[in-house]
């Protein structure tokens, strides 16, 4: 309560002092209780990096009088002008942003002063928005005319006429590439050059185009036309199969579209055999014997190069899979000798040497049967199937299991013989005396060829159809047949080829009743022209053993063609030394040793009446 009266009376007393001084009221500003400066706006600003920005600098409301503005905090990093006022309220700044692009934010503080006082200061928040980089690049590039093989370049110009940096990479596609690294990195107003190589591998007209991964909606377009020195017919080479082979090759044609002849050398990978050079005329041609390697049966690409001295082109090569390629590693199947009532059983393999899964299907008549009649073989598979007879009736069977695997077929061909089991002394009603064993050689081994011999006529039956035909071409002749010699002469006029190669297959049935066939393809004995025709002088033969003979016709390169003809033929026994003799009977052998007896006593009597006389 004290405090309060002494306040109450300096209020009444106010309005007296100023009556009694108001000379000094009339000068002096009275400021209203309560009264505050103008507030400055705080601004969070977006500006462009490009040129220089007016910030207008402002207050909350109306203050009606002349405000001056003042920067308390400069910027951190671009550069500000003095307020300058454009309104009795308003003020601008110039804002000039910083160059260097890795500074995106700015700040700065600023107060205002009016009648009231200076007011706090307020923050200028700036964001730096930098434009997109302005690529300035060629729309084409023409690289004019040249000879595939060869090369031409052209020079690209990128530059960036303002905004952020650019960073990126030209991108371009064959047959054009940049030398060099493809990158740029650009700044507002730099510039980059890249050279654009031109390199055709054949002769057409070219079109491509540059791309820009900092501005993918510009693009240089490319042009060039090539000529071909050397033009591949067709432009790619494509190797064929045939169904069952593992070569799979092809002859294609080059030709010379020059003035002048060239030589080329070839190269490739090693699975690929061709010519290792070719010359071609003046607007000439040649052929191209490519010839794929069968150790990979896979579908595969390569190149073949054409080099000449002043050029180079690629010719591409496809090789396709090989189908599948079945063969059968068992050449024939014997049973041998079995007895009634004893079921045997055999096994045949097969094998897939193709690229591709191949099914093979078989079948063969009784009394064999087979527990399987079909397979399926993957690619370098080999498989192992059983075979078996029924021995239930006698006889002497042959036949041929028959394969069929696609457009493939083929034969295995079978035998056996079933006879009743003879009990030790006892002979079958009816059936003739055994023979009698004949006499060893002494000049032969048991194990010799010649005492495995059997007639030729017995055998034909299992040789495949392949190998034999039972009747041989008109004038087609074996002749001067010896223990170890054989001609075999036939017309020039069966075949267009002047060189042949003899295939021999040799059958024999063994001591242990089971047949063996010896294959002979790499036969040396000569082959001679004698007059119209061909003959072909076999040596070195086997005594009383079968073969059978078939001629094939060979190509240029080597390449065998199908069979001519097929022969079989016996050698006979290899004669005795004792054979030459003249043949006599018992009693012209008696008589000869009773002569020789009377010579030997009469020589003895003349022998003894000599020593007597003496």
């Amino acid at each position: 309560m004290s405090q309060v009266i002494p306040r109450l009376l300096s209020l009444l007393c106010l309005p007296g002092l100023l009556l009694v001084n108001p000379v000094a009221a009339a000068g002096r500003e009275v400021l209203a209780i309560g009264a505050a400066p103008p507030e400055p706006m705080e601004m969070h600003l977006k500006i462009h990096r490009e040129g220089q920005t007016e910030i207008p600098l402002r207050i909350y409301g109306k203050a009606n009088e002349p405000l001056k503005y003042a920067i308390r905090v400069q910027p951190e990093h671009g550069k500000l002008s003095d307020p300058r006022a454009t309104e009795r309220e308003v003020s601008v700044v110039v804002y000039d942003p910083p160059k260097d692009l890795s500074i995106t934010s700015d700040k700065f503080y600023y107060t205002v002063q009016g009648s009231l006082g200076v007011s706090g200061a307020v923050l200028v928040a700036i964001t730096i928005v930098d434009d997109p980089p302005k690529l300035a690049i060629a729309d084409a590039l023409d690289f004019g005319k040249i000879r595939a093989g060869g090369t031409a370049s052209r020079v690209l110009e990128i530059s960036n006429k303002g905004g952020m940096i650019a960073i990126g990479k030209v991108v371009v596609d064959p047959p054009w590439r940049v030398e060099g690294k493809p990158d740029y990195h650009l700044a507002a107003d730099e510039v980059a050059v890249f050279k654009i190589v031109f390199e055709p591998k054949d002769g057409r007209e070219y079109e491509g185009v540059a791309r820009y991964t900092t501005d993918p909606e510009h693009s240089t377009t490319l042009r060039g036309i090539a000529t071909a020195a050397i033009a591949a017919d067709p432009a790619q080479w494509v190797l064929q199969s045939t169904p069952g082979e593992t070569e799979r090759s092809g002859i294609f044609e080059l030709y010379n579209q020059l003035d002048e002849p060239r030589t080329l050398k070839l190269t490739t990978n090693g699975q690929l055999k061709i010519p290792a050079e070719i010359t071609l005329a003046a607007h000439g041609k040649a052929s191209v014997m490519v010839e794929a390697a069968p150790t990979n049966p896979q579908a595969w690409e390569a190149e073949i190069q054409l080099n000449g001295k002043d050029f180079s082109i690629g010719v591409p090569v496809r090789v396709p899979a090989l189908g599948p390629v079945i063969r059968l590693s068992t050449p024939a199947i014997s049973f041998g000798r079995l007895a009634t009532g004893k079921d045997a059983e055999s096994s045949f393999e097969l094998e897939n040497i193709g690229g591709t899964l191949g099914t093979v299907y078989w079948e063969i008549s009784p009394p064999f049967h087979a527990t399987q009649t079909a397979t399926p073989l993957r690619p370098g598979e080999k498989k192992s199937f059983p075979l078996k007879i029924d021995t239930k009736t006698t006889g002497h069977y042959r036949t041929w299991v028959h394969f069929t695997s696609g457009v493939q077929n083929f034969d295995l061909p079978v035998q056996a013989e079933v006879a009743a089991e003879q009990r030790p002394g006892h002979a079958p009603a009816g059936a003739a005396p055994a023979p009698a064993p004949t006499p060893a050689d002494p000049g032969k081994t048991p194990d010799s060829p010649a005492a495995v011999a059997a007639p030729a006529s017995d055998l034909h039956s299992v040789i495949p159809a392949d190998w034999y035909e039972p009747n041989y071409p008109p004038d087609v002749q074996v002749h001067s047949i010896t223990a170890t010699t054989a001609v075999i002469e036939w017309p020039a006029s069966l075949s267009k080829a002047s060189n042949f190669r003899a295939e021999m297959i040799q059958f024999s049935v063994g001591r242990d009743h089971l047949m063996h066939a010896a294959w002979l393809y790499d036969n040396q004995d000569p082959i001679e022209r004698r007059g119209d025709n061909y003959a072909l002088i076999l040596q070195a033969l086997i005594p009383n053993q079968p073969y059978t003979v078939r001629i094939v016709p060979v190509d240029a390169n080597g390449r065998p063609g199908e069979r001519l003809f097929a022969v079989s033929f016996s050698t006979p026994s290899k004669p005795r030394a004792t054979a030459k003799l003249p043949s006599i009977s018992y009693l012209q052998g008696l008589l000869g040793i009773l002569a020789a007896l009377l010579c030997w006593h009469l020589w003895l009597w003349w022998r003894g009446r000599g020593t007597l006389r003496a």
